[in-house]
């Protein structure tokens, strides 16, 4: 995806981003701008005390906290932003948990959002807004305001993880690439690597805070994804490779918590369930695994 591609806003684009995304074909922007358009922008500027530079691909954009020295996102890492998308009016269309310090973390790149425009346009600690002409969703002219907080590869986000989170535990590393810790050991269990299948409770989790709706459509913030109990049988692809392999590195009544990087998870494709992203691509995982049985 280059920067052509990058300017739409999807039905699952920008609006509801931090709960999941879709993937799509980007249509080619228009490098149009009514004279009407042109001065509602401008007027937007002067109100803020911006002046935009027009790129290319006729976005307007101003970078108000500049960092000269900041890294710059490359493809499929992992950036943390915080933003605000409004109307040219101030109404709010959607934005990240500035507040509760919860930015939106996701892989720059990895799929189609409005996002990506800003994003390609700062550095690390970098904060600026973004004016767009058109959208798919709207005719009238959008601004995003986002400052891009850090953005990590894989390793970097477990390391990370692992100081913040666990920093006086003592992790094992596979060869594989799965970091791990059991925090219960049963002396008399049998090793789940013997069985043909293994019944499992877990709870599943990202490296950071994600956006969803409680069950009164309310947003909350948590970085579980997934949890509950479960069969499954071994070498049958039934759940990936990563996890597979955490079970086999406990016993029946073990408790375990488990890292790995996104090629023992989903990949470069994530977790699609209809038309939306469960998981994301590129995106390392944590489990907490406790196995209850095993069929020898």
């Amino acid at each position: 995806m280059n920067k052509k591609n990058l300017y739409t806003l999807l039905v699952f684009g920008l609006l509801g981003l931090t709960v999941a995304c879709t993937t799509a074909t980007d249509p080619t922007p228009t490098t149009d701008v009514t004279a009407e358009t042109l001065k509602k922008i401008t007027d937007y500027g002067t109100s803020k005390g911006l002046t935009f530079t027009k790129t290319a691909d006729g976005i307007f954009y101003a970078i108000s906290t500049a960092n000269p020295m900041g890294r710059m996102p490359l493809a499929n890492e992992y950036v943390k932003v915080h933003y605000t998308y409004t109307k040219l009016d101030g109404t709010i269309l959607d934005s990240t948990a500035v507040k509760l310090n919860v930015p939106l973390a996701y892989p720059y790149l990895a799929y189609n959002t409005l996002l990506n425009y800003g994003v390609s346009l700062l550095k690390e600690g970098e904060t600026g807004t973004f004016v767009f002409p058109q959208t798919s969703n709207s005719t009238d002219p959008t601004a995003l305001k986002a400052t891009l907080i850090s953005t990590r590869k894989e390793t970097e986000q477990i390391s990370e993880y692992l100081k913040e989170k666990f920093a006086t535990t003592t992790f094992k590393k596979t060869a594989s690439g799965i970091q791990y810790v059991i925090t219960k050991s049963s002396a008399t269990g049998d090793s789940a690597k013997i069985g043909k299948s293994a019944a499992v409770s877990y709870t599943g989790k990202f490296l950071f805070k994600n956006r969803s709706r409680d069950t009164n459509g309310f947003y909350t913030y948590t970085d579980q994804f997934d949890t509950g109990s479960f069969s499954f049988s071994y070498n049958t692809t039934a759940v990936v490779p990563g996890f597979e392999e955490a079970t086999k590195l406990l016993k029946v009544g073990d408790k375990g918590i488990f890292i790995f990087p996104s090629s023992l998870g989903y990949g470069t494709t994530g977790n699609l369930v209809n038309g939306v992203y469960a998981v994301n691509p590129f995106t390392p995982l944590l489990f907490e695994i406790e196995v209850t049985s095993i069929v020898k």
